[in-house]
């Protein structure tokens, strides 16, 4: 679940942001900055997962960023040489998933004993707030039609293709919308997986004194919530992500020489920005 808790607060880094290096710099700020929507931490609180914070930051740049940048390559290898294919794809959103569950990995430890330092006050503060956004994302989608849902998936993927290509043809556009229409509808089992996601991370606060409880419920929520999902859904993903893979290349191979030199020039900025990174916190 991609609920904004305060551990997934990690992932504030955008790959996609104007200015990735810059974003970087400023990573131990945002990540302050969104905290303090969700809890407030007394002085011993913040100052060890301020130690945490400052060592995450270290590592994730030494460590993981070259993971980000060998994917990359290695997605647009596949691109250029036409041998992505909807399971490859499907593979590679995988394993971007994979470095999440590292990142929750290596700062579990650290995490932990502040976690069951909260008071029931903050926490209150915290399963409240998350509650509030969970109400917000049903409204959302409330009374939608499917018409209406692959409408709103149209103008999301256009937007956010039109940053990478520049200005869509109309045949592109019908891509868009006829992925989107053969997509298998998971809406109400992505909502129930999250509710119940909230539910058991609620529990497991609230029953923080237990220490290997804690430890072994936050585990499997941060690292293995695909637990929590039905077999049904799990599959419905699966097939939506192969179709969204599809997609990809369709698009892909009807891009103009104008379109394709923007994709790689946005492209190889971000994966140049991601290896400077990672080579000054090697120096």
């Amino acid at each position: 679940m991609k609920s904004r808790v305060i551990f997934t607060l990690m992932l504030v880094f955008t790959l996609a942001a104007c200015s990735t290096k810059m974003s970087y710099y400023f990573l131990d700020w945002a990540i302050e900055w969104e905290l303090d929507d969700y809890v407030s931490f007394d002085k011993s609180q913040q100052q060890a997962f301020d130690k945490v914070l400052d060592e995450f930051i270290l590592w994730h740049q030494k460590d993981e960023l070259p993971r980000y940048v060998a994917q990359l390559d290695n997605l647009k290898a596949q691109m250029q040489s036409n041998t992505l294919t909807p399971a490859l794809w499907a593979d590679h959103v995988n394993y971007a998933q994979s470095h999440w569950f590292r990142l929750f990995d290596y700062v579990f430890d650290g995490i932990l004993p502040i976690i069951q330092s909260l008071s029931d006050k903050q926490v209150e503060h915290l399963i409240a707030k998350l509650k509030e956004d969970e109400a917000e994302t049903v409204a959302e989608y409330a009374g939608k039609s499917q018409a209406e849902l692959v409408k709103d998936s149209d103008k999301r993927l256009e937007e956010r293709a039109e940053k990478w290509l520049g200005k869509l043809s109309d045949k592109q556009k019908a891509m868009i919308h006829d992925s989107n229409t053969t997509r298998l509808a998971t809406l109400d089992m992505w909502l129930e997986y999250r509710h119940e996601w909230l539910r058991q991370f609620e529990q497991a606060l609230r029953q923080r004194s237990d220490t290997e409880l804690l430890a072994s419920r936050l585990r499997q929520l941060m690292m293995a919530p695909h637990t929590l999902r039905s077999q049904a859904h799990q599959d419905a993903i699966r097939v939506n992500q192969e179709n969204f893979g599809r997609l990809v290349m369709d698009i892909y191979r009807d891009l103009s020489d104008k379109q394709r030199k923007k994709l790689w020039r946005e492209y190889d900025a971000l994966t140049e920005d991601l290896r400077e990174l990672a080579q000054e916190a090697a120096q």
